[in-house]
């Protein structure tokens, strides 16, 4: 089987141009969100989506076939660098608590990582509430720093990302690419299921769909 897991505010609909008969779109904000991870599962995951796939792929022991991240980030090295990120995630948590919907999604399709997409819409009410733990749950600070195990894995992981996202196209060349880990870029910026032919089309050329 293919598990997809998007990303923070998406929702399985991101990625319905996937969808074929040994393909589960995972929704995050499921009360019951628990993936059955199989040996020889594929795993795919955006963003967010792509740091809760690392973390199944080495709670299964990496008993996996493939591990495709999209745009996510393989953990920080630092205690600086988590101590930044923390304070920014507390300050968006914040946000999160205080403002309206509309409010907060204003405020997130503005960031600059953002720039080259299409803005999301506002979910639900309910879906807006559970987003607050969802993100405390799944910090970028929080999680452990996946590189070396993503180094000793590395012929079973694909790492996508957008051509116009100027920090995880660093990222990609810099810190991941020398890791031996294969990297292809995308005609786009960080949403890249914002690019579902391209996605879709590098996906069956691997052997992946």
């Amino acid at each position: 089987m293919i598990h997809v897991f998007h990303g923070f505010l998406g929702s399985p609909e991101d990625f319905k141009f996937l969808i074929q008969d040994n393909v589960i779109l995972h929704d995050l904000y499921s009360s019951d969100f628990n993936p059955d991870i199989k040996p020889g599962d594929t795993l795919i995951g955006y963003s967010m989506g792509g740091r809760i796939a690392m973390e199944l792929a080495n709670k299964v022991n990496w008993n996996i076939n493939k591990l495709v991240l999209m745009n996510s980030h393989p953990g920080l090295d630092f205690d600086d660098e988590k101590e930044s990120r923390r304070e920014w995630e507390d300050s968006v948590l914040k946000k999160l608590k205080t403002m309206t919907p509309e409010k907060f999604f204003d405020y997130w399709n503005e960031l600059p990582i953002f720039e080259f997409d299409s803005p999301l819409s506002p979910i639900s009410d309910e879906r807006y509430l559970a987003s607050q733990k969802l993100f405390d749950q799944f910090r970028l600070s929080k999680q452990p720093n996946f590189l070396p195990v993503l180094e000793d894995h590395k012929d079973q992981v694909l790492y996508l990302v957008g051509l116009f996202d100027n920090k995880y196209f660093t990222l990609a060349e810099e810190v991941i690419a020398p890791y031996g880990i294969q990297v292809t870029p995308i005609a786009g910026g960080h949403r890249l299921f914002q690019n579902p032919q391209e996605v879709k089309s590098i996906l069956t050329n691997e052997g992946i769909l």
